[in-house]
């Protein structure tokens, strides 16, 4: 074997990064659901739309565990870890340097903060309380991640099990006791029962999508899963719709239905033996990241061209959040946008290390 490896493309995980950057492109137009009147229409809408689209994320973690933890049998940790930093920490730090500067002039919502203050030190606390584009916690939760790789990834060669105990342990404590503590009245969640090692950093998504892409589980495991997905889907859906009056219903773990979706449409990805459909996907894929980053400024931009509005005013920048093109079109057109323009920049020298 070769230190350097090329990594396989799996055509199942391209097209979940496809999709997942769309449910965070219309989560992030549809923030209404967080600060509209609790009983308006437009405010539940927006709720059923948050629900629908929550797995985005843990999808994102998910294939980076499937992709990252074997990187073993492709190169060595000094690679990897020489290549998570170019094309993660870099881009990170270069971008929050944007949007910090940016921010100082501009209203933006979601994600950027808005600040009077300009220097150095206000930009190292920005940063490091994640107060420049809030948006960034995904970084920070992925680079805790890649830090932890090395270990998962001599796990994954032999101790599977343990990855799994893994996975049970953090589901637990940073999704079951919160549930129970909401239902029963109790404040579990400042308990440091739920605080073991990583559990706050969605390690539970990160290992599941290493296990689901080496079929550690049976077929009819999995139909179970995607089963209880399901039924706390609807059951949170009807949470939503009821204003979550009914007790039972409050605040399920989204983790079940992320689960239950990313399954679905892996199987389903799985059927597909059409090269140039996979290789369009691909291409569509590449970008996913490019997007999470820069969809904030053309949010703004479309709000701005479109009502003549920022968050400056937030009075009436609440009625461009309930204005239905600003939920189901922006997303659209901005993923139709961007993902021609981030293809042909991430072609140019070093454009890797600034749009990874």
């Amino acid at each position: 074997m070769t230190k350097t490896q090329t990594k396989k493309r799996l055509f199942y995980i391209d097209l979940l990064n496809c999709i997942a950057i769309f449910g965070v492109l219309i989560q992030h137009t549809a923030q209404i659901a967080h600060v509209g009147p609790a009983n308006s229409s437009i405010t539940i809408v927006g709720k059923v739309i948050q629900t629908i689209f929550l797995p985005a994320v843990g999808i994102f973690f998910m294939n980076s565990g499937a992709m990252l933890l074997d990187y073993r049998k492709r190169q060595s940790t000094e690679h990897f870890a020489k290549r998570r930093f170019l094309r993660v920490v870099v881009p990170f730090l270069l971008w929050s340097v944007f949007y910090y500067v940016y921010g100082y002039y501009y209203y933006t919502f979601p994600g950027i903060f808005h600040h009077s203050i300009f220097g150095l030190r206000n930009f190292a606390e920005a940063f490091l309380g994640n107060k420049i584009n809030s948006l960034f916690w995904f970084f920070f939760i992925i680079i805790q991640l890649y830090i932890a790789t090395p270990v998962f990834s001599l796990l994954s060669q032999k101790y599977k099990k343990i990855l799994l105990f893994i996975v049970i342990v953090a589901f637990v404590s940073s999704d079951v006791f919160s549930y129970l503590g909401n239902i029963l009245h109790l404040n579990l969640e400042q308990s440091m029962l739920t605080q073991p090692l990583l559990a706050s950093s969605w390690i539970q998504y990160f290992i599941l999508g290493y296990l689901f892409k080496e079929k550690y589980f049976s077929k009819t495991f999995e139909n179970g899963i995607i089963t209880f997905g399901l039924i706390t889907f609807v059951m949170n859906i009807a949470n939503d719709v009821t204003g979550g009056h009914h007790l039972f219903l409050q605040d399920i773990s989204n983790f079940p239905y992320t689960i239950a979706v990313y399954l679905l449409i892996k199987r389903l990805a799985e059927q597909n033996d059409n090269v140039r459909v996979a290789n369009i996907v691909a291409k569509f894929a590449s970008t996913s990241l490019g997007i999470y980053i820069l969809h904030p400024i053309l949010i703004a931009l479309f709000d701005w061209l479109m009502f003549g509005q920022t968050s400056e005013q937030w009075t009436k920048y609440l009625t461009v959040l309930e204005n239905p093109i600003h939920i189901f079109v922006f997303p659209i057109i901005i993923y139709i946008l961007l993902v021609p323009l981030i293809y042909w920049f991430k072609k140019l020298p070093l454009s890797k290390y600034i749009l990874p």
